[in-house]
């Protein structure tokens, strides 16, 4: 069995890392004009990522509350 605050710490490295993915695909789109066609691609890849940063943004929060709740 896995140690939920392993977990919650992986889960928020995960987070990090897609947050600046992000972040690079908005500069990157930014750069572009708004008639190129890279920008519908970029536009899908974050709109993909950010579904799953709400995701793991759910799991942050169960892992959080299951992490607080073990230590009382």
């Amino acid at each position: 069995m896995t140690d939920p605050r392993d977990d919650l710490r992986a889960t928020e490295q995960s987070i990090g890392t897609d947050a600046e993915r992000l972040r690079s695909l908005e500069d990157e789109k930014a750069r572009l004009d708004p008639a190129d066609p890279q920008v519908a691609r970029l536009s899908e890849q974050a709109e993909r990522l950010t579904a799953e940063l709400k995701e793991k943004g759910t799991a942050e929060r169960e892992l959080s509350e299951e992490v607080s709740g073990s230590s009382r």
